[in-house]
Parts: C-alpha cells; sequence; structure tokens
C-alpha cells in the first residue's frame, strides 16, 4: 500500500532538512517537502512584499502532486504550525500528524495573564527586545533583528559565530523570516480551536525553551489521543542540527499511525 507524508520546514532553514527521511522509511513511502513561500526554488519576497501564513498553508497544499488520495502530515517550528493548520484545513483525508515545537504565540497571547512567570518572561525577552519589540516593520528581517532571533532559538552568539555565507543566506530571507514570525504572532488560533480525531505525536527538546514547552503540552492537553515527547539534551533546531536524535520519532509515529 502506498503511503505519502508531507513534512514543512521551518523558519531560515529549507526542505532540505527533512532529505534524509525518505532513505528511512520503508517502501510505499513517499515523503514530499514542499518549499514556504519565499524560499528556494520559489523566488525570494523583496522588502515590503506581504506574504501571511494562510499563505504557506495555500502554497504546501498547492504543492502536493495530483493524485495523492491521503496524507501523514509534519513539521518543526513554523512549519509545525503550517502543518497543523493544514491538519486544521484539510484538502484531502488527513491521516496523522508529527509536530516538533510547533510556534504558536498568538495562542499563547491569548493566556499571558494566566502563564506560569517563567513562560512569560520568554515571551518578554522574544518579543520586547528593541530588534523585535511590536514586530516593527521597519526593524524585520534586518541584522539587528535577524540576530537576537537565531540567538533567541541557538543560544548567544549563534548568530556571530555563523560563517558569513550562512549570514547572507539568512540575510535573504530575513524578510519572509520576520513576516513568519510575525504571522504566527498575531494568528488568531487559541489551542482549544486545535482539537483533532487523529493520532498526533508533539516532540519537545529537553533543551528547549520554557514557552515552547508550554506550547507543546498545551497542544497536548486539548487532545486527548495525543503522545507528547521529550527528546533528551536537545534544543528547538534538533530537527535541522541533530536528525538522528528525531527520526526514531517520526518513524514510530508513522508507523503506529
Amino acid at each position: 500500500m502506498a503511503h505519502d507524508a508531507i513534512f514543512i520546514h521551518s523558519t531560515g532553514t529549507g526542505p532540505f532538512m527533512w532529505q534524509r527521511l525518505q532513505g528511512l522509511l520503508p517502501a510505499g513511502w513517499t515523503v514530499h517537502t514542499p518549499s514556504n513561500r519565499g524560499y528556494p526554488p520559489f523566488d525570494g519576497l523583496p522588502r515590503g512584499v506581504p506574504a501571511g501564513l494562510d499563505d504557506d498553508v495555500e502554497s504546501a497544499w498547492q504543492q502536493l502532486p495530483a493524485g495523492v488520495k491521503a496524507v501523514h502530515l509534519g513539521g518543526h517550528s513554523y512549519g509545525g504550525l503550517v502543518a497543523l493548520k493544514m491538519a486544521l484545513q484539510p484538502r484531502v483525508p488527513v491521516k496523522s500528524l508529527w509536530l516538533y515545537e510547533p510556534v504558536m504565540y498568538g495562542a499563547l497571547n491569548h493566556r499571558l495573564p494566566q502563564l506560569r512567570l517563567d513562560v512569560a518572561a520568554d515571551v518578554e525577552r522574544l518579543f520586547s527586545h528593541p530588534a523585535l519589540r511590536s514586530l516593527d516593520v521597519s526593524n524585520g528581517g534586518n541584522d539587528a533583528w535577524l540576530e537576537e532571533f537565531i540567538d533567541h532559538w541557538n543560544g548567544r552568539g549563534a548568530w556571530q559565530a555563523m560563517p558569513e555565507n550562512a549570514r547572507a543566506r539568512s540575510r535573504g530571507l530575513g524578510w519572509k523570516m520576520y513576516l513568519e514570525v510575525r504571522g504566527q504572532a498575531q494568528d488568531p488560533l487559541r489551542f482549544e480551536d486545535c482539537k483533532l480525531q487523529i493520532p498526533l505525536t508533539v516532540v519537545m527538546g529537553e533543551r528547549t525553551t520554557a514557552a515552547a514547552k508550554e506550547m507543546a503540552r498545551s497542544l497536548v492537553a486539548v487532545n486527548p489521543q495525543a503522545r507528547l515527547e521529550v527528546l533528551d539534551r536537545q534544543g528547538h533546531m534538533a530537527p535541522a542540527v541533530a536528525f538522528d536524535s528525531v527520526a526514531p520519532s517520526i518513524l514510530k509515529h508513522l508507523a503506529q499511525a
């Protein structure tokens, strides 16, 4: 029997992050790895050109080959939120959903008064820095913004430690990266809107941020059938930088689903 899976990449990465998955799956599986708008092979988005979260959801569906009758969905970070929205707005039957730390700051914002102090402080750190404050369009995607965003998820000094060619690639994607952060932070979706009737696995890293853990737990809390996994010694970017630690979770999920 043929099985199709769609895996969506995260902000600032690309479909390449899933390229090894195809070779790990048994015969009969096909992995589709669409690009979000503004990423190769698509043209980049020049500064000022608008694009939203729903545009990436639509684009991912449009990249699915004709004739696919049902899919399993997966994604990381922003790509996880895209995959979640695809499951909530299916074009073909969705058989299961695997997510690594989907970013849902918009949903967290609905709960700000109830958040634990460490989670609220983490949200504040991300969005109160001068480079990110109020998601200011004048700063969006410039070097100061990129440094704060990349350091937030990878640790202080990560931007400066990147090779110059990697920083140049990020600069080329900077405007779209900013739009993705703004889009998910302003998205009206609430956790209570995310109840699904399909197998769901949500994975988070042991060393990730307090807000990322809260988002993962909150999504699982409204889905009694969901399984929450914690990967030892891993952070938010594990699917991109430590794929071998993440792959067993994907394979287990798809085998059971």
